[in-house]
């Protein structure tokens, strides 16, 4: 029996390779029966737990389950940690074991992998602790049996008390490190929660209150140690720093366990200086809705929930909010990423503030639900530190440190994902400051002594332009309402063996009317997204708001340049503007059609955004400043930076199994997204949206000649 026994151990990983080298470390989850499990469940996740029922005291009596039970279990619970009553039923079915054997399974499972987690975290800070003992005593030692420089006699250190105290104190500093690591690892909940739904935004219990201000203030001891630390930590690149890949895995194993298969890391850190004070800027971000006002490119939607701290003395020191937020980039190919977080806000110091973001999904007890509603993206510690510099603005440190799904993620996206200029840091700094001197530019047109009335009701004008923009053109491909119909149009780009076929996103909306005895209003939404290899972003931007080659791509132009008639700065650098533009386009009852663009550019990507609008309607909403009765149907273009202009995302992420298109050069591509919207007549023709997609496609070619780009692929 022995001898069969070890030779079984010996082949175990030839039969299930998939087990790994934690066998062993399972066999306390094999052991199955319904003899010796109580009634009474203990495990808070189970939907059949019942607090203060007491446990029964039963003998118990295991089963060891067959090797390939155990196998396909743990890919079972490999996929969802928290089985459904009918996912549960399946699987007995297909080991022939009883449903609630599974379920017990699925309860031991549970309970015992934190604490493995915390058993090999444990080794690992001993394993640390006792090397940087070691090493301090050698380094004693040395000190204590130096060398004379003159005689080459071993002689004492020239003041060994001072020595003896010096290394008291720094024995007294590790052991200080070693015992907060102990403390703040016992407080992490490891619990996986990539098989949970988006969490409800209510709190039910004190003791979830205060499990959520641990898990706050554990993460923002990581983040504060994340912004402050150097090149230790960060590798410097040309577009700002990126986590090295080993500590990023272990700040996420610390927090959250082991990350998922499939998942991928960005973490990216930025600095600038951005304009206000810091407690305005603390300010607009713990406002859900400022904060969402203040990044429109960036945030999709967002959901504030209960408040887990109120704070201090009723300011945003240390006050703790639960949010759901949607996030988004402009373009209807990629899919919005959402997360559940907390937002922590903390008065670092005097005059330095610190805004801290680190999802909660697995931290609150949460109900069983099936593997469809997992959430795609957890995002660690990551968020703001603003130091005020008393001179109008603050030196922000921004910090993005998310694992997501990387295989929702278009090929095409992939790189611009792994450099961090999808999500990253960069563009949510760029963002807030574009938007920050924005702001600046309505403040000073408010001011009574300026009379700048007109300049008012343009920039307001542009922002509901601007926000109208971005849900046609960042909305997901596949996205779909009550009042929408979508479809795919597909066309020809160019001849021979530069034709390429571009999928466009065809929406017919339905917008119902308020006024009685008017009918329901249609628009039709055109968007497509296209890959110019080798041609930077600066490129087509330059081409877009040049006003002398509008003609070329324009039907508002009507084939002539257009007239610059207003032109308002709204900051660094050049081509950051609004303006209103003039052409000779008629709307066929000889009224004449002004056109409002908005166009912004900076190191994430750029925009050119514009509308036609009517021009006694532009009148009006400059001499009033009021825009609320206007509406018009914006389009425009999304450029982004392909992510392939260097290798920095190879030097701190880890390889993945996905490759994106590789380019022939280190030269920087741009991925090109172009949104046009109309608006249909009450009976559409039938050709409307061929129309659509044709006029897409010749402004998308127009481009690509103009710009002198070799190759453009759709997607």
């Amino acid at each position: 029996m022995e001898k069969r026994g070890q030779q079984v151990n010996e082949n175990r990983h030839d039969l299930y390779p998939n087990i790994g080298n934690d066998y062993q470390e399972d066999v306390v989850e094999d052991h199955l029966g319904d003899e010796g499990y109580s009634d009474a469940h203990t495990d808070p996740e189970d939907e059949d737990y019942v607090p203060g029922r007491k446990q029964s005291k039963a003998p118990v009596k295991h089963k060891r389950l067959p090797p390939h039970q155990v196998q396909e279990l743990i890919a079972a619970y490999e996929q969802c940690t928290h089985p459904d009553a009918k996912t549960r039923q399946e699987i007995a079915g297909r080991l022939g074991l009883q449903p609630k054997q599974v379920k017990i399974w699925f309860q031991n499972r549970r309970f015992q992998m934190p604490k493995k987690a915390q058993v090999k975290e444990n080794k690992q800070i001993q394993q640390d602790n006792a090397s940087l003992q070691s090493e301090n005593q050698s380094l004693r030692q040395a000190m204590m049996t130096q060398s004379c420089i003159t005689c080459g006699s071993k002689t004492l250190p020239s003041n060994p008390l001072l020595e003896k105290q010096r290394l008291l104190i720094e024995n007294g500093r590790l052991k200080d490190e070693y015992l907060r690591a102990t403390a703040a690892h016992s407080k992490t909940i490891h619990t996986s929660a990539f098989a949970g739904p988006a969490l409800p935004l209510i709190i039910g219990r004190g003791a979830d209150r205060e499990a959520l201000r641990r898990h706050a203030d554990t993460s923002m001891e990581q983040f504060l140690m994340l912004a402050t630390k150097g090149e230790s930590v960060w590798i410097p690149t040309t577009d700002g720093d990126m986590l090295g890949y080993n500590y990023g895995a272990t700040m996420s194993s610390f927090l959250f366990g082991v990350r998922p298969k499939g998942f991928a890391t960005e973490a990216t850190r930025d600095t600038a200086m951005v304009w206000g004070t810091a407690s305005d800027l603390v300010g607009i971000l713990m406002d859900t809705a400022c904060w969402s006002e203040m990044f429109p490119g960036i945030v999709a939607s967002v959901t504030a929930g209960d408040l887990v701290s109120t704070g201090i003395f009723a300011s945003c020191d240390r006050q703790i909010q639960l949010m759901n937020a949607e996030l988004w980039v402009q373009s209807p190919r990629v899919p919005n990423r959402t997360v559940n977080i907390l937002r922590f806000s903390k008065l670092v110091d005097e005059k330095q503030w610190a805004v801290m973001d680190v999802s909660v999904d697995g931290v609150l007890g949460q109900e069983e639900v099936s593997t469809s509603r997992y959430m795609g993206c957890r995002l660690l510690p990551s968020g703001c530190l603003i130091e005020d510099m008393n001179n109008g603005y603050c030196k922000v440190t921004w910090i993005v440190h998310a694992e997501y799904d990387e295989t929702t993620v278009p090929m095409m996206f992939k790189p611009l994902f792994r450099a961090g200029q999808a999500l990253g840091a960069r563009r949510w700094l760029a963002s807030l400051q574009r938007q920050r001197e924005y702001d600046a530019a309505l403040h000073s047109s408010r001011d009574p002594g300026n009379n700048n009335t007109a300049k008012t009701g343009i920039l307001k004008l542009a922002q509901q332009m601007m926000a109208t923009f971005y849900t046609a053109v960042s909305g997901p491909f596949t996205q779909t309402k009550a009042t929408s119909n979508t479809s795919e149009w597909v066309g020809s780009i160019g001849t021979g063996i530069e034709r390429c076929d571009a999928t466009v996103r065809m929406v017919t909306l339905k917008k119902t009317s308020t006024v009685a005895r008017e009918s329901d209003t249609l628009f039709l939404c055109g968007t497509t997204t296209l890959w110019l290899r080798g041609i930077l972003p600066e490129s087509v931007f330059s081409y877009l708001r040049n006003e002398q080659l509008r003609a070329e791509w324009d039907i508002l132009a009507n084939g002539a340049p257009v007239e610059l008639l207003r032109y308002i700065a709204t900051g660094y650098p050049v081509g950051n503007a609004v303006s209103v533009l003039r052409s000779n386009y008629t709307d066929g009852t000889n009224n004449k059609i002004l056109i409002l663009q908005e166009t912004c550019t900076d190191s994430s990507g750029s925009l050119v955004v514009f509308a036609p609008i009517g021009e006694e309607s532009m009148y009006a909403a400059m001499n009033s400043g009021d825009n609320t009765s206007l509406s018009f149907l914006p389009s425009g273009f999304a450029i982004l930076p392909d992510g392939r202009g260097n290798a920095r995302h190879d030097l701190a992420t880890a390889p993945s199994t996905s490759r994106a298109p590789a380019c022939s050069s280190n030269t920087g591509g741009s991925l090109l997204t172009v949104a046009y919207q109309v608006m249909l007549p009450s009976s559409p023709p039938g050709n409307a949206v061929d129309e659509m997609g044709k006029f897409i496609c010749h402004v998308v070619e127009k481009i690509k000649i103009a710009v002198k780009a070799d190759i453009m692929l759709p997607v």
